[in-house]
């Protein structure tokens, strides 16, 4: 069909780059003499940096350009445009062994993640910390803020992973979490059950992400269990130390509550991936991690082990490298929105880098734990989200046959080969992404998406007409008043129209004087109205005037939405509507909008060419037009 064909032209104009068909471009910096460089410029276009105490430019150029100009300016020097970081945050050498350096988490800070360190509390005043909030659950909390830390060990272990990138001190797995410290451990490191696990219980009525225990005990303690039980099944990230008790051969020196299922255990390795002599072992062993001189933050008025009173020292111990794990999960948190802390456990446990014995054993578990910025191993949902858009696309396919991805009962309609989309208002939603795998068994995984936008108070889900809605919002076409309401029944203005026309078809909007004698420069859709006529797509009234603000009707919609977009229909079809005639400007408009399938009419007999649109009516036009999977 024509309209689907225009959609994909107008989709490519809107969101793609200029060059999106043509090579890959890169920087360069170009030294040549003052002759050169002229003729250079001529032929390979405006640079975007020029220097002056030197011959030199700065260009963009393809591999093929890039080769053109060396073949015909031999003499010029062409030098890559190399990018350079600060190197005032100290990286720990611990991340490059679980591959989590700034560098290779890039572009993924963990932003948008809570992460919560249940430990002796956090120095809240150090200047590489930025803890979010907190509770203290201890039976003595710190004197001004309840959950700063006066033993240090939660500022040491909440440094690895959350440091803040500030051009000072150290930097963390995850600089951008939210950071949240849950003081369950007083100023000797000790805590009781009902502390301990009154932490928890904060950590899930807070909706905790991720959960660092960096705590042990040698027995099994059944209410702090059922706690951890009730977070994991929430969807919580629970990582903990596997402990430091030693152990050799088939010994289970593991203690609780890494030991639970519902757990992470992580023992410690060397900087050889060797274990730290001390670290524990188990067959409830999951991962390994950095924990040998670990160097990360410590509250200064405590930081009197290495005679360098400045807020940082070196720790060993299994309860460093927890939160190298919980820093690696959570960049992985960020990167897959909506996965389960089930299936995030799976993408770990397959990627992590194997150790001693080949597969899971008591000492390393699966091995180290290793961020890879691609997961292959693994058949798994990647969700983005933009706005109120959530689009669905199904990664290492192969691994996963008759996939399908639904909303309760409803099946999510396909955007292509393995891809779904969809559009909501602000809120949580649950989808259940089921498939067989490569062994032939059927399996079905959860996701939880929660979206901050659009949040208007007058639309919600309830309303039929809130996809359309989100999707023109999601689609920079549409926003809402000040108020935060969307006023969704309010009547739209043929200006207000050719604003919302005008962005989709990514017309000229700079404001400017039009050829409508009541349409200056000063009206907001100025540049969109005059663009239109300049296209053809409108030609205003015979007394040279455009009515900017008199209320649009639903023949003038139609008018407008056909002259844009151009679809075909059948002109010797019967027309559905009574109220419609040959002898009205809008009716070949009309026929098209009902044979595509755009409107249905009033009613199945009325379409109401002379009723006014409001701003919701209108939205469903539009999205529609744009987006067939929006249709009813």
């Amino acid at each position: 069909m024509k309209r689907v064909g225009l959609l994909a032209l107008l989709v490519a104009f809107l969101f793609l780059p200029s060059h999106i068909f043509a090579e890959e471009t890169d920087t360069y910096l170009i030294h040549a003499n003052e002759t050169e460089l002229e003729a250079i410029k001529e032929q390979f276009g405006t640079p975007a940096e020029e220097f002056e105490e030197i011959p030199l430019v700065e260009l963009e150029l393809s591999e093929s350009e890039k080769a053109a100009l060396q073949k015909r300016f031999s003499s010029a020097e062409i030098y890559p445009n190399r990018q350079y970081e600060t190197a005032a945050d100290l990286v720990s050498p611990s991340f490059s062994m679980i591959k989590s350096t700034p560098k290779q988490t890039s572009p993924y800070t963990g932003k948008g993640v809570k992460v919560a360190v249940l430990d002796t509390g956090i120095d809240t005043e150090h200047p590489d910390l930025k803890v979010a909030g907190g509770v203290c659950t201890a039976a003595v909390c710190a004197s001004k803020v309840p959950y700063d830390d006066n033993f240090g060990h939660g500022t040491h272990v909440a440094g690895i992973i959350a440091a803040q990138k500030n051009d000072s001190g150290i930097i963390g797995i995850a600089p951008n979490v939210q950071l949240y410290a849950i003081k369950a451990m007083n100023n000797r490191g000790a805590g009781s059950t009902a502390q301990i696990t009154k932490g928890v219980e904060w950590a899930i009525q807070n909706k905790i992400d991720i959960l660092n225990l960096s705590i042990s005990i040698s027995v099994n303690d059944r209410p702090l269990e059922l706690m951890l039980q009730e977070a994991y099944k929430q969807g919580m990230i629970i990582v903990s130390a596997a402990g430091n008790e030693g152990g050799s051969g088939q010994m289970d020196t593991m203690t609780y509550p890494a030991k639970y299922s519902s757990v992470i255990a992580v023992g410690a390795v060397n900087n050889d991936f060797s274990r730290e002599q001390n670290s524990s072992i188990g067959p409830s062993m999951e991962f390994a991690a950095p924990g040998t001189e670990i160097f990360s933050t410590y509250p200064k008025e405590l930081d009197e082990w290495d005679n360098k009173i400045d807020g940082y020292r070196n720790l060993t111990g299994t309860s460093m490298a927890a939160p190298h794990v919980a820093g690696v999960f959570a960049i992985y948190k960020e990167q897959y929105p909506g996965l389960s802390n089930v299936k995030l456990r799976e993408m770990a446990q397959a990627t992590a880098k194997d150790l001693g014995t080949p597969g899971r054993d008591n000492v390393f578990g699966f091995g180290a734990i290793q961020y890879e910025k691609e997961i292959k191993a693994v058949p798994f949902i990647q969700a983005a989200i933009k706005k109120g858009g959530i689009s669905f696309t199904l990664k290492n396919p192969e691994l996963a046959a008759s996939p399908s991805l639904k909303e309760g009962d409803a099946e999510l309609k396909s955007t292509g080969t393995n891809k779904w989309e969809t559009y909501k208002t602000k809120g949580n939603y649950s989808f259940a992404f089921s498939y067989t795998d490569a062994k032939g068994v059927k399996k079905s995984e959860n996701l939880s998406i929660t979206l901050t936008e659009p949040a208007f108070k007058d639309v919600t889900m309830s309303s039929w007409f809130a996809p359309h809605i989100s999707y023109l919002y999601s689609n920079d076409r549409i926003s809402g008043y000040t108020d935060g309401t969307f006023k969704p029944r309010k009547e739209i203005t043929r200006a207000e129209a050719l604003i919302l026309i005008g962005r989709a078809q990514g017309l000229d909007g700079k404001a400017r004087n039009t050829v409508f004698k009541d349409v200056s420069a000063n009206n907001a859709a100025s540049g969109y109205i005059q663009s239109a006529y300049d296209k053809g797509i409108l030609s205003g009234f015979p007394d040279g005037t455009f009515r900017p603000y008199q209320s649009v009707t639903r023949a003038e919609m139609a008018l407008l939405i056909q002259k844009t977009y151009q679809f075909d229909f059948d002109p010797a079809a019967k027309m559905p509507f009574t109220d419609v005639h040959e002898n009205m400007a809008s009716y070949e408009a009309i026929q098209a909008m009902t044979q595509q399938g755009i409107t249905l009419g009033v009613n199945e007999t009325t379409f109401g060419p002379s009723l006014n649109m409001n701003r919701y009516s209108f939205s469903v036009f539009l999205a529609r037009t744009e987006n067939p999977l929006l249709f009813k």
